[in-house]
């Protein structure tokens, strides 16, 4: 009885404890946010919003701004102005200009309520793919998959720092004479070059890379680089096309990308980590964009066929 009456009171006593706290979130005003990530000699076009609340409670359609005024400098000079196109909600160059190489791009963007915001990039060079060799049924994985060795050697520029952005893609399907192709889900590799996530492992031969990777050049400036890759074999094969019978094979995508966006794509990939963990740090996605939010920046891209 005395054992019962102390739970009792002790019950008693927590919920007594009990107490409502109202937390006021104090309220930011809106920013601009612009994202345009545009692929060399293609022409300049971006997207143009508004932040929002993070209790928010509106729709997608009261991010979107079509009333800015956006300008293009190339090299510290006027070159293009955007002009808002209202079926894909986004900003065009009205000239057509198109990112070239060694090129130094700024993008200002202005609307009425908010504080003008800018943004730059400058476009890095191509780089030369020397080689990519392929062993077929090179290994076996854990599941008794079929998996075959690439081997990509390319030529990295020692003028510069850069940074890479690799995708592995293979013809998937087609509609008429048009071949479309998808990313390989699972890339097999122990390069150490590799950036991965927080939870990976890059001495499991097993571990899958998820559809594409990122990384710098810092420990091979200036060199060759041999990247071994470990790919399924299903996911490398030639693909016919039943409209006119011509054959496809699986490419290879090395992106050059900027400081800018490589920035931003591992600050996302660490937030992504880290999003279901309640005990991880706040982690803030990489923006270069001045006053405001989001990314802009240009890339090149080397292709090649994997045989």
């Amino acid at each position: 009885m005395y054992k019962l009456l102390n739970t009792i009171a002790i019950v008693i006593l927590f919920a007594s404890c009990e107490k409502t706290v109202t937390v006021n979130v104090p309220v930011q005003a809106p920013k601009l946010v612009v994202n345009g990530i545009i692929q060399a000699n293609n022409p300049f076009e971006v997207s143009v919003g508004k932040s929002e609340a993070v209790l928010s409670s509106n729709n997608a359609n009261s991010f979107k701004v079509n009333n800015a005024f956006v300008q293009l400098y190339e090299n510290g000079l006027l070159k293009d102005t955007l002009i808002y196109n209202s079926i894909n909600d986004s900003y065009k160059v009205k000239n057509g200009t198109t990112a070239a190489v060694g090129k130094t791009y700024k993008l200002i963007a202005a609307a009425g309520g908010f504080v003008t915001v800018d943004a730059e990039s400058i476009t890095p060079s191509n780089i030369a793919i020397q080689s990519i060799a392929r062993v077929v049924n090179a290994k076996t994985d854990a599941n008794g998959n079929t998996q075959d060795e690439v081997k990509i050697k390319f030529a990295d520029n020692g003028a510069e720092t850069n940074y890479y952005l690799f995708k592995i893609k293979f013809p998937a399907y087609n509609t008429g004479a048009t071949i479309f192709y998808q990313s390989v889900n699972c890339i097999v590799s122990t390069d150490v070059d590799i950036d991965r996530g927080s939870a990976s492992d890059p001495t499991d031969i097993n571990s899958c890379i998820f559809r594409e990777f990122t990384m710098s050049d810092k420990n091979f400036n200036g060199n060759i680089k041999t990247l071994t890759l470990y790919i399924n074999s299903n996911n490398l094969q030639v693909y016919t096309n039943p409209f006119n019978a011509k054959k496809y094979k699986p490419i290879v995508e090395i992106n050059s990308i900027s400081k800018n966006y490589y920035n931003y794509r591992r600050s996302k990939e660490t937030y992504r980590d880290n999003e279901d963990n309640p005990f991880s740090e706040p982690v803030l996605v990489y923006s270069n964009v001045n006053n405001g939010y989001g990314i802009f920046s240009t890339f090149t891209i080397a292709r090649d066929t994997i045989r």
